[in-house]
């Protein structure tokens, strides 16, 4: 199994598109301690159309937050250390960190 992960991520890059910018998006809540994020995604999107398509969800969802942000990174890898990262940095602030199951659709 964990060969067949490390295949598939190696190769979804090459059909992720020509766009080339990853991002995730995350929302922050330091009244609940959690630090919600979404899984990596090409995007050839606006930013501002992105993070309204997020804050959106997040209101369908009643995610209480009080700040929110879609970071971008050159590639997959880049955004999946950046997620790492963040998460790491909440963790040390209390907060736990909650994977959301958002997909941006362009």
């Amino acid at each position: 199994m964990l060969a067949i992960f490390l295949l598939w991520i190696s190769v979804w890059p090459a059909f992720a598109g020509p766009s080339g910018e990853w991002r995730y998006c995350y929302a922050g809540s330091e009244q609940s301690r959690r630090f919600y994020v979404s899984q990596p995604f090409p995007s050839s999107g606006s930013p501002d159309a992105v993070e309204r398509q997020w804050v959106a969800w997040l209101s369908r969802q009643v995610v209480r937050y009080e700040t929110t942000g879609c970071p971008r990174g050159t590639d997959r890898a880049a955004v999946a250390a950046s997620i790492a990262s963040a998460a790491r940095y909440n963790a040390g602030l209390g907060r736990s960190t909650v994977e959301l199951d958002w997909q941006f659709v362009p």
